[in-house]
């Protein structure tokens, strides 16, 4: 039904996953996902990352209808500076709940690029359109789920957070996932008609309002999920480590980090009543999540150079 936006083929080189054996126990499709940047000098390195984010803010910023009337234009090399002008409009590079922070725009990544639920609508669609401006939801995201005999499909609501503490970035995804779940206690309310037309061509868009409000008779299942991006600090003293001991210090910090926490989010999806819907983590450790929120979207934004 929807094609992924995401330009992805540098994705593995970018991000690189650490398999673990912990679960959040749910009785629906899950995921709960490691990952780390490269690492130079005992510590990760976001060029790449900056490069990423530059070559793919277009595709996260526009619709499908926009990227479209750009080509039909003959003006795809405005496609990245009219993005970063939005952006820009919007508010000052990193600031949550805006479109423009680290956590909104990975979040994006992960659910298209790992996920494979390509975007109905990102952080910056939805802070761009007036009724869902106030909406904690960072993006939606359509899931399309084989094996069950029928069509079966999640609209996927998105949430994220970057924070040096992993529990508090945690607890701040499920505020915001609670203020989703309690403002809009219709979700399907941030995906208005008339949004769905502008943003898609008609057969897409058409396609799309089968899911989202299915006419009785339908064979469709459909079902609300989440998509969590967790940024946190890691919390290795680089100058501790030779290169090769970090590397082994690093995977084992990031186990150790999950298996402190895995049970902790079970515990908050049961606290918050959504133990049946399903639930995907990414989580990615950085050097100082704090700081580096903040400079990783200032470079992306200003074509790596600090103001």
């Amino acid at each position: 039904m929807l094609n992924k936006t995401i330009k992805g083929s540098d994705f593995d080189n970018i991000f690189t996953e650490v398999i673990h054996s912990e679960s959040l126990g749910l009785i629906n499709p899950e995921q709960l996902r490691l990952f780390h940047l490269n690492v130079m000098n005992n510590e990760f390195v976001s060029d790449d990352l900056q490069a990423f984010i530059r070559k793919n803010v277009g595709r996260y910023v526009f619709s499908r209808a926009k990227l479209e009337q750009f080509k039909i234009n003959d003006d795809l090399e405005s496609i990245g500076l009219e993005a970063m002008a939005v952006m820009q409009k919007n508010g000052r590079p990193g600031q949550q709940n805006t479109g423009n922070s680290l956590g909104e725009i990975l979040l994006y990544a992960f659910l298209e690029q790992i996920l494979d639920a390509p975007k109905i609508m990102s952080k910056v669609e939805l802070f761009s359109t007036t009724n869902t401006q106030s909406s904690k939801c960072d993006g939606i995201h359509l899931l399309s789920l084989g094996g069950y005999g029928q069509p079966y499909y999640q609209l996927v609501f998105g949430s994220s957070s970057v924070v040096g503490d992993m529990r508090d970035a945690i607890d701040q995804a499920f505020d915001a996932i609670m203020d989703i779940e309690q403002t809009n206690k219709n979700r399907l309310q941030l995906l208005e008609p008339s949004s769905l037309d502008r943003d898609f061509d008609p057969e897409t868009a058409q396609q799309i309002k089968d899911v989202v409000f299915p006419k009785k008779g339908s064979s469709v299942v459909r079902d609300t999920a989440y998509g969590v991006f967790i940024g946190y600090t890691l919390g290795l003293n680089p100058a501790s480590y030779s290169t090769m001991q970090y590397k082994n210090a690093l995977n084992h910090k990031m186990n150790t980090d999950i298996k402190n926490h895995a049970a902790y989010i079970a515990r908050q999806i049961n606290n918050c009543g959504l133990g049946t819907h399903s639930f995907y983590f990414y989580i990615l450790p950085l050097n100082d999540a704090d700081k580096d929120k903040s400079e990783i979207m200032e470079k992306a934004m200003r074509g790596g150079v600090m103001p």
